[in-house]
């Protein structure tokens, strides 16, 4: 059977194209509160996940902490394990979970209100029970994966990692990061080089 991998790759492109618009549509005033509530955090920006989300989640801590917003990965199935005690009063955690119902993470739940840490949900089903539970749920809008294999992870962490990339950008900007900060942070590789001679 001859196969169309540039027809199968146009799909999945366009399915993701058109997973993104819906997400812009249904952006609300839970987007502004989940700044606001990073932007006033005095402790940590704590990211939790696991599998797919897990991945969302570390590489979106490293985007924070390059933008000089403090944050750390928590991986859920280590933090009922223990690593739960990394958190403390005045962080903020944001949950990645496309289902909502991530048994790791909704056992996390009970010692985040505790501890009176802030909630921010990235979830695929705002119904769910981690939206139910957190202060501020952040839909993705998810409908379906992308291309013919509508099983396989695709859409759901595309739409994670924008909404994490959405909230770093939106939050340094309005700490008014600049080209020279952001260096400090930065001062490796191709884009430090770029950044270095750009700024002398």
């Amino acid at each position: 059977m001859e196969i169309d991998y540039l027809k199968t790759g146009r799909q999945v492109l366009r399915d993701e194209i058109e997973a993104m618009r819906r997400l812009d549509e249904i952006l609300d005033e839970s987007f502004e509160r989940a700044c606001r509530m990073i932007d006033a955090c005095r402790g940590r920006v704590v990211f939790v996940g696991i599998g797919h989300s897990g991945h969302v989640a570390a590489k979106s801590a490293s985007s924070f902490s390059s933008l000089g917003i403090l944050s750390f990965f928590l991986h859920a199935a280590e933090a009922v394990h223990g690593e739960l005690g990394a958190l403390a009063a005045g962080d903020v955690a944001i949950l990645i979970s496309n289902s909502g119902e991530t048994a790791e993470i909704l056992a996390l739940l009970p010692r985040i209100k505790e501890l009176g840490v802030g909630s921010i949900a990235i979830v695929g089903k705002s119904e769910s029970t981690l939206a139910r539970n957190c202060d501020v749920i952040l839909p993705t809008g998810f409908t379906a994966e992308a291309g013919p294999l509508k099983f396989a992870g695709s859409s759901s962490g595309l739409l994670s990692l924008a909404l994490c990339d959405m909230l770093a950008m939106a939050v340094a900007a309005a700490r008014g990061l600049t080209a020279e900060a952001y260096s400090k942070h930065h001062p490796g590789g191709a884009v430090g080089a770029s950044l270095h001679a750009n700024l002398k």
